[in-house]
């Protein structure tokens, strides 16, 4: 009995120990140590559960401090004043030594221009035409398109028979006015003879009259052949042909009537050319021709004589002083303008012809604007500035749109106000100084 009774002790603590092992796997951790099963209790895997989870939560707590720190010292730094790269300060020793002139930006009357559309032309009054005054065959060539020429330089070589002719005609003329000269120092001498042998009697008074009478056809026959040398020299001199020529075959030299370039060219070595055919188209481009086309309601306030400036794409900063010298006859039916011819001097050969201009004629109504001197302009950047005076040796760099010219003064369209002080001398010394600091700061 007691044998049984332990046996079935043994069976029930097996069968407890399987219960708490299939219960401690549903609600705790099993670890084993020694082949032997330990069973964790919930509560303490809770407890080490909030345990990790306080730790990383403070770890997290601090990365969120930095980064909120971080951030707010960019957001003050943000917040700090920027230096402004137009604004210059000096110090009083480079401002002495500058030696700066200022003055205020003026508001005066200016009379509001009237605006036409043009052409620029060639100078008729300074071109030539150069033409062929025979028929004959061009031998050389001594100018091309784009030389400079002056007046009387060869441009060409050629033959022809007419020249050939016209020689021979000039030398003709001169030989036959000696054999009359000659012929009439006879007659004269012997008239002279015949008048003293009738004095002594040995002479009729016919052969007395026959002498004289040939001396008067010796006269006549001179004064015929003057005429003729006349005609023979007008005509060689028209040609252009030295007098002292003798080789019938040297070649006809076609010169410059005047200086200039040489524009066209419409001819080619061995090219025959008849009378009237053009050569040569020499122009002087020192000067040119504006050609304006006014509105017909603008007419009355133009006047020859009155200035006008001209720009040109080509210069879009540069303006060119011409004057008007003729007012059309008739008005354009279609564009209702009428042609307004401009005279421009152009030294520097910048405006060439049909290139498209425009025209201003001072001209217009009287309009109030803000001027300023011209020498406060500084190029800068491939734009037009000025420097403005913002306080003791402060300066501000201003980029201006300027307008028309009166006298030593600019219109100044936007950048500067009336009133404002600019620097009008010293002004190249700022520009040097701004520039010196960007490439400081870079």
């Amino acid at each position: 009995m007691i044998g049984n009774e332990k046996i079935l002790q043994r069976k029930d603590a097996r069968r407890q120990s399987r219960k708490g092992f299939l219960a401690g796997n549903q609600l705790g951790i099993t670890t084993s140590v020694s082949s032997k099963f330990f069973f964790v209790p919930l509560r303490f895997c809770a407890f080490a559960l909030s345990l990790i989870l306080a730790v990383a939560f403070s770890g997290c707590n601090k990365t969120e401090q930095l980064e909120t720190a971080a951030t707010d010292a960019v957001k003050s730094e943000s917040k700090e004043p920027a230096k402004d790269a137009n604004v210059l300060t000096l110090s009083a020793e480079s401002a002495k030594l500058a030696r700066l002139e200022f003055a205020e930006a003026v508001e005066q009357n200016i009379v509001a221009p009237i605006e036409a559309t043009g052409r620029v032309t060639i100078n008729e009054d300074a071109t030539a035409r150069v033409g062929s005054l025979f028929s004959g065959r061009i031998l050389e060539l001594n100018a091309k398109v784009g030389d400079r020429v002056r007046q009387g330089q060869a441009l060409a070589k050629m033959h022809t028979h007419e020249v050939h002719e016209a020689e021979a005609e000039w030398f003709k003329a001169q030989a036959e006015l000696k054999q009359q000269q000659t012929k009439a120092a006879f007659a004269k001498t012997a008239l002279e003879r015949a008048e003293r042998l009738f004095q002594a009697k040995a002479l009729s008074q016919h052969e007395l009259d026959k002498a004289r009478l040939e001396y008067q056809d010796a006269q006549q026959e001179i004064h015929r052949a003057e005429a003729e040398v006349e005609r023979a020299r007008g005509h060689h001199e028209h040609l252009g042909l030295p007098d002292d020529q003798h080789d019938y075959d040297a070649p006809v030299v076609i010169r410059a009537p005047s200086g200039g370039i040489v524009l066209k060219r419409e001819i080619t070595a061995g090219a025959s050319v008849n009378p009237g055919d053009p050569l040569f188209f020499i122009g002087d481009l020192s000067s040119v021709w504006v050609i304006a086309e006014v509105p017909e309601q603008q007419l009355s306030a133009v006047k020859i004589g009155l200035p006008v400036e001209i720009s040109v794409a080509a210069f879009p900063d540069a303006t060119f002083s011409g004057r008007i010298t003729r007012i059309g006859e008739m008005l354009n039916p279609q564009t209702r303008t009428i042609e307004v011819r401009c005279f421009a001097a152009n030294p520097q050969g910048k405006l060439k012809p049909e290139m498209f201009a425009q025209i201003s004629l001072a001209a217009g109504e009287k309009r109030p604007a803000v001027l300023l001197s011209q020498k406060a302009l500084q190029e800068m950047d491939g734009q037009t500035a000025v420097f403005v005076v913002r306080g003791e040796n402060r300066f501000e760099k201003r980029i201006v749109k300027t307008g028309r010219k009166q006298g030593e003064l600019i219109e100044i369209l936007s950048g500067v106000s009336v009133g404002e002080k600019v620097v009008t001398n010293g002004g190249f010394t700022l520009k040097s100084e701004m520039q010196k600091a960007q490439l400081a700061d870079e």
